[in-house]
């Protein structure tokens, strides 16, 4: 008893403790700390600690509430969590974005009313709705007001798939309570966003908890100030060269929702957000007038400091989170002639594994989300299946995106905010093109990657069959043929505006590593048994690789300085450096010396291309050192020798004089127009 009543009055002093203003309107808890009189908080934030607000009043206990069987039901703790599914069937919500606030004052007048009876749900759904909207408190303005899913303010969301132990068809009978469609449990809720997945009778539900629930969530009220702290007093400028330069690029952010919450405090915003669009801002610093002439901040601490809340943030995944890693891995490499290629290959796999728990692989069009999310869901999904496939590409991995798995319908202009993207005389990004890039990016992705499902899988790698690889190939040169002609004109690469940057060099760039990544397996097939003796497919892949290398030689020379310090999608490097790939295997690949000497002195050339625009762009910095450093490293006699001597009568079962044979048709495609070079031809040769 003594114990019992030493409890009691502990509990009525803990509860009889004032909180100070900043901590009631946070609804956190206030520890004060004796020394300073100030509570912990406040002390963390470097906040005044007020206790100048009147106390509000608590809730008063309704009485019994009599039902219409005669019978008495009290207020019960928790009011919605005491529903039982039998009673309703669609109630209206709590307060938006909120996995655990309870309606004020209406658990009496919901208990109050008669269990729902077969065939009458949907009149005491009417009656509810209009019932307890009536005692919803005045939402906040801006998109929060809208009831986020996967950016609400104080709980996220992760998917419940479909072989989880939440079996599907178990969900259709929850009591969803409307307009967020959520079921409030003790410790968390269950949200439907969709009534029929994929048309079958189930929903598309998620697990809705609050962030205070997660782990390390006490670490995100310092994880701010550190990353400020890195850029402080230069933040704002920071953000303001993202809108400018970034966004219009690469438009994957909902701009709106962003600039209402920095505008407040750069508290408000993601971290890990926060962070990245600092990161790679920092690398149009000269492009600000004020910046300019200031000491660039501590690039490695702030990536650091970002790395770390991005890490942190996994705990309590949102799709701030996701677009902070996006960007992230756009940013230049802490060492761009060392980058870090698995710590690359391993943030996309966290990327997609983070995407998918929030649903990214889904359809979203016809959840019951707001329109801007729907949006922003759709255009944040297929940067994500770009940054799989791309990076595969680059790196020589199997896709972790299977496309049977992939739901989402193709990027559309429509699905990009336009509100706020007017040109407002200090933007140095054409704001036509970011949007159209992305929605032609993401068309020419899935090209990619039925290239590499056709021909790079480890069990289709093992066809050599030129024919085969011929018929397959084919099709998809048609469709690269036609996604470039289908390019608006604000696309090309002789569209220009005054005072501008381009990023379409990297669209263009993309093209040409497509196709070269889907011309070298044929060429490569040349090359090992079983030898192809149709001369008619050898001669028409040779002509489509000498037309695809020369156009890309020359499409790199003809980069002008708007483009070179424009937007370079995080593949680029590889692309540059693919060329010059490409370019080798068929100097190595040759059958005669005319085309041998030709694509020699190619080679020559493009290297000497890389090397001059190297000092203006990063991408082509990494490519020649790849190019000059790897690649052609000992390769040296093999590229000036009679590489007729690699092919023996052993290894050909048609014995050397019939394989040259094959061959001889080459020799007329070596008479090639090189006029385009001649103002190369006065420099020294780097190589051979």
């Amino acid at each position: 008893m003594q114990n019992e009543a030493s409890a009691s009055v502990s509990q009525k002093t803990r509860r009889a403790i004032r909180p100070c203003d900043s901590c009631r309107k946070r609804k956190s808890r206030c520890v004060i700390n004796p020394p300073t009189g100030r509570c912990t908080v406040c002390e963390l934030r470097e906040d005044v600690c007020k206790f100048r607000e009147a106390v509000p009043k608590r809730n008063q206990v309704h009485p019994p509430v009599r039902i219409r069987n005669g019978a008495s039901s009290s207020p019960r703790p928790g009011g919605f969590r005491a529903i039982m599914p039998e009673q309703a069937s669609s109630l209206d919500s709590m307060s938006p974005g909120s996995g655990r606030n309870i309606i004020p004052h209406t658990s009496g007048l919901v208990e109050s009313l008669a269990p729902v009876q077969p065939g009458n749900s949907l009149n005491i759904s009417s009656s509810l709705s209009g019932l307890v909207s009536a005692v919803l408190p005045t939402e906040m303005g801006g998109h929060d007001a809208e009831a986020s899913l996967g950016l609400a303010s104080n709980n996220f969301a992760e998917l419940y798939g479909l072989t989880s132990d939440m079996e599907p068809i178990l969900m259709r009978h929850r009591p969803y309570l409307s307009p967020n469609q959520e079921f409030r449990l003790e410790s968390h809720s269950i949200r439907r966003v969709l009534q029929r997945d994929q048309e079958m009778e189930y929903p598309v539900t998620f697990h809705v908890v609050q962030d205070d629930k997660a782990i390390g969530y006490h670490l995100h009220q310092s994880e701010h100030d550190l990353i400020e702290a890195c850029v402080r007093p230069n933040g704002p400028k920071l953000i303001d060269l993202y809108w400018r330069i970034m966004h219009p690029s690469f438009p994957i952010l909902y701009k709106q929702g962003f600039v209402e919450k920095y505008s407040r405090s750069y508290r408000s915003v993601s971290a890990p957000l926060l962070g990245a669009m600092y990161l790679i801002a920092l690398g149009w610093w000269d492009y600000d007038r004020e910046l300019s002439n200031r000491s660039m901040p501590d690039v490695t601490n702030l990536r650091k400091q970002t790395l770390l809340a991005i890490q942190n943030s996994y705990h309590c995944p949102k799709i701030d989170c996701i677009e902070a890693m996006l960007l992230l891995l756009q940013c230049k490499p802490e060492d761009p002639l060392n980058p870090d290629h698995t710590w690359n290959w391993g943030c996309t796999g966290q990327v997609i594994s983070i995407g998918q728990a929030l649903g990214i692989h889904l359809d979203a069009s016809a959840w019951s989300i707001p329109g801007w999310e729907r949006g922003l869901r759709k255009r944040v999904s297929w940067t994500v299946y770009m940054q799989d496939k791309w990076t595969a590409l680059a790196h020589g991995r199997p896709s972790h995106l299977n496309d049977d798995d992939w739901m989402v319908n193709s990027l559309e202009l429509s699905d990009f905010d336009s509100r706020g993207s007017g040109d407002d005389g200090e933007t140095r990004v054409d704001n036509q093109s970011g949007a159209a890039e992305l929605v032609h990016m993401a068309h020419l992705t899935q090209i990619l990657s039925e290239v590499m499902q056709t021909f790079y899988t480890l069990k289709a790698s093992r066809n050599q069959d030129t024919s085969s690889l011929y018929a397959q190939a084919i099709p998809l040169l048609g469709m690269l043929d036609g996604w470039r002609s289908s390019l608006p004109a604000s696309l090309q690469m002789d569209y220009q505006v005054v005072s501008r940057l381009c990023p379409n060099g990297y669209l263009h760039l993309s093209f040409f590593a497509v196709k070269i990544t889907l011309l070298r397996r044929l060429i490569r097939s040349t090359a090992l048994e079983p030898l192809c003796l149709d001369v008619d497919i050898l001669t028409h892949t040779r002509q489509i690789a000498h037309e695809t290398a020369q156009a890309a030689i020359l499409f790199v020379s003809s980069l002008r300085p708007d483009y070179l310090e424009a937007f370079w999608y995080f593949a680029s490097p590889f692309g540059f450096s693919l060329i010059g790939s490409f370019i080798t295997l068929l100097l190595v690949t040759s059958r005669s010396d005319p085309e041998r000497s030709l694509w020699r002195e190619n080679l020559n050339r493009y290297l000497w291309t890389l090397r001059l625009m190297s000092k203006a762009c990063e991408p082509m910095k990494y490519a020649v050192n790849r190019l000059e450093g790897a690649i052609l490293k000992g390769m040296e006699h093999a590229l000036s020798v009679n590489l007729d001597d690699l092919f023996t009568v052993a290894a050909s079962p048609l014995g050397a004089t019939d394989y040259t044979g094959i061959f001889d048709s080459f020799e007329d495609l070596t008479s090639l127009d090189l006029s385009n070079f001649d103002w190369l031809s006065a420099q020294p040769a780097p190589f051979g």
